[in-house]
């Protein structure tokens, strides 16, 4: 059980550091008085309520899960599923109206508003080749939606309002309805971009 919340607080502070390093802030080594302090924030919450949902379903705990999942949906607008596997230092620029339903998302995700990750049928069993594995370091612009048993690679970005329905190489740029390789690279650099959020 210590192993277990070893883990989840290692992943929050993670999260806690990448927040801070894009707002532009210092980066220092984020403790339980620094996520105490940031808990209430609109940017830091929901992601604590995703932490924990996890925790609670890799812990066996019943209902608990659901409660939190069902906080997170009403509170932020943001539907996790506890059964998804996020890797350290996710990003919800803007929360609402996302649905996340992936098998697994990587490390250093950005996810924007409106976006969609899961089965392209109807899975209630959660069956992983159902859905989407998403890589390390990929931004998944506003209102894209990436459907079905697929791969996004390391370090892909996927424009705004796209629709992924193919696996897609790393460092690829993808864009359309439905996405495409684009040839020539967007300007990319969102942390960059993200440090202007209040």
């Amino acid at each position: 059980m210590s192993g277990k919340i070893s883990m989840l607080k290692q992943l929050l502070y993670s999260d806690l550091a990448r927040q801070l390093q894009l707002e532009g802030k210092p980066v220092t080594r984020p403790c339980f008085a620094s996520l105490l302090r940031r808990l209430l924030h609109h940017r830091f919450l929901p992601i604590v309520l995703c932490r924990l949902s996890r925790a609670a379903t890799l812990g066996r705990i019943p209902v608990l899960p659901k409660l939190l999942t069902y906080l997170n949906i009403v509170l932020f607008g943001l539907d996790v599923s506890p059964r998804c596997e996020i890797g350290p230092g996710i990003f919800f620029p803007h929360p609402s109206g996302t649905v996340v339903g992936a098998w697994r998302i990587g490390s250093n995700v950005t996810i924007f508003q409106g976006v969609t990750l899961g089965a392209k049928e109807l899975d209630m069993g959660f069956d992983c080749g159902l859905r989407p594995g998403v890589g390390d370091n990929v931004v998944l612009g506003a209102g894209s939606k990436v459907l079905g048993g697929i791969h996004i690679g390391d370090n892909v970005t996927v424009g705004a309002n796209s629709v992924v329905v193919d696996s897609v190489d790393a460092g690829s740029v993808v864009v359309g309805i439905p996405a495409r390789k684009v040839s020539k690279p967007l300007r990319r650099n969102p942390d960059i971009a993200l440090t202007t959020l209040n």
